[in-house]
């Protein structure tokens, strides 16, 4: 410690004279590091909905997407991917027959769907039938599917370099349930950006019931690291109550409105919890409003407010698929970048294929839900994930956190999700003592169709850092799911 001291002690004097022969001051310097700190730091108009959607393109997905496949291809089992084949998986008669519903940009409901490929299998496929432009693809599915398996065959050679249990993860991907395929997959893209960021990392094996963290980094400077990864897919529970609560609600509307022969768009906004809502009240309210054949304003009810547009009882477009971004622009005045509305529910007569050109007999109802209940339990971020997290790293140790989690909500939604994580971050996320958690990184991804029914992903990371370790955000990887800018 003598040693140390007096080294410490001319290293100090040295950088004083460096210093003094090139004219910086020790403000000088502070000020260079306050800037340096703040470069790193996310800005606060990178947050917003409406900023994110507005990013520039970094790559197109075929590129990726065509050698990805040629590279899990050969490590797959053909007779198994044969046997999930032979499964559902594309855009059927069922398709046609039934009306559409989308809740944050993702296909839910009316009648489901009958059971699958499993998740990785379906990814394979579907990726397959996106490539050779398949007129039945499921472009909902392909929207997630499509860049996710781009970004995880185009990372085969990084994976290499995590070690034997990311080898082992990789290949038992045909066998796991979908929900462990999602999250083995986001931990291996983890890993993968981790290597490209030049860390030495490699991934921990299970250890039950001991909780142990997905990768250990070395050469990292004498503190032990390690980086845990939590993934959420999907809808939460409660979005897809309110969307089942919305069909049984539109169910009971259906055929009267049919036997009236009603073409147009039904805009409900509620204000008291959907569960709450008297179904009998709603369709007399919604009977009363469109019976007069005629666009009504906005009016109020007991339960919120409707309103009702026409729209053209049948009508030409140019070629595109049913229900593909496209048609519901063209037909029912929905943009895949909407911001006004949580739903859409909606049918036109039965084609008699997928590809269309001529639509006849629109209706759909347009929804949200805006319930002091609904706008609490939706905003929240993802607390709970990152908890679930600090409970994997040991005791004594410096962990990093990365979180994934789908955002399609409207702004006004999505942007309070943002400021729950944001609050969250420097408010209400601590740990026990014995451990260090000065990074998380969170993932907000943006899965989309645009046009015809080309996927989409925006990946839009909200890193987040303790004061003073601003330097660690150099030798972390941001981006997981897209190439960086």
């Amino acid at each position: 410690m003598s040693e140390f001291r007096k080294l410490q002690g001319e290293a100090g004097r040295q950088i004083r004279l460096l210093q003094k022969a090139h004219g910086i001051s020790e403000a000088d310097i502070r000020a260079i590091e306050r800037a340096r700190r703040a470069a790193l730091l996310p800005k606060s108009n990178e947050f917003w909905r409406a900023q994110v959607e507005q990013v520039q393109p970094t790559g197109d997905l075929d590129d990726y997407a065509l050698p990805a496949i040629e590279r899990l291809l050969p490590q797959i089992d053909p007779d198994w991917l044969r046997v999930e084949a032979q499964k559902p998986y594309r855009l059927g008669p069922q398709f046609l027959g039934r009306p559409l519903h989308l809740v944050n940009g993702v296909r839910v409901g009316m009648g489901g769907d009958p059971p699958g490929p499993q998740r990785f299998a379906r990814m394979l496929l579907v990726c397959q039938d996106h490539l050779s432009k398949r007129p039945d693809l499921d472009f909902f599915a392909a929207a997630t599917f499509v860049p996710e398996l781009a970004v995880l065959g185009t990372s085969l050679n990084e994976i290499a370099y995590l070690g034997p249990e990311a080898q082992l993860k990789l290949a038992n991907l045909p066998f796991m349930p979908d929900d462990l395929v999602s999250a083995t997959v986001y931990e291996l893209l983890v890993g993968a950006a981790c290597v490209r960021k030049g860390l030495q990392i490699s991934m921990l094996s299970e250890d039950p019931p001991r909780k142990v963290p997905d990768y250990r980094i070395t050469g990292f400077g004498g503190v032990p690291a390690v980086i845990e990864c939590k993934r959420r897919l999907g809808l939460t529970k409660y979005e897809l109550g309110e969307a089942r609560r919305v069909e049984e609600l539109f169910s009971n509307i259906h055929l009267p409105l049919h036997q009236r022969g009603i073409h147009g768009a039904i805009e409900a906004s509620f204000r008291l919890p959907l569960r709450s809502v008297a179904s009998a009240e709603f369709v007399r309210d919604v009977l009363g409003t469109v019976g007069q054949d005629r666009d009504q304003e906005p009016t109020e009810t007991a339960w919120g407010s409707l309103a009702f547009r026409r729209l053209e009882f049948c009508g030409k477009l140019p070629e595109t698929r049913l229900y593909s971004p496209d048609f519901l622009q063209r037909v029912f005045d929905w943009n895949s970048l909407q911001d006004e509305w949580d739903g859409l529910l909606c049918e036109v007569e039965a084609p008699w294929r997928i590809i269309v050109k001529a639509f006849r007999m629109p209706l759909c109802l347009k929804w949200r839900s805006e319930s002091d209940e609904a706008t609490t339990k939706k905003a929240r971020g993802v607390t709970s994930l990152w908890a679930d997290a600090l409970k994997q790293i040991p005791d004594g140790e410096m962990g990093f956190i990365y979180i994934s989690y789908p955002e399609g909500a409207r702004p006004a939604l999505a942007d309070a999700r943002t400021r729950d994580i944001l609050n969250a971050a420097g408010e209400s996320w601590w740990h026990r003592w014995s451990v260090r958690v000065p990074v998380t990184v969170v993932s907000r991804l943006y899965a989309r169709t645009l046009g015809h029914g080309c996927p989409d992903l925006i990946e839009s990371a909200l890193p987040g850092v303790s004061e003073g370790d601003e330097v660690l955000l150099t030798k972390l990887p941001y981006l997981v799911f897209t190439p960086a800018p």
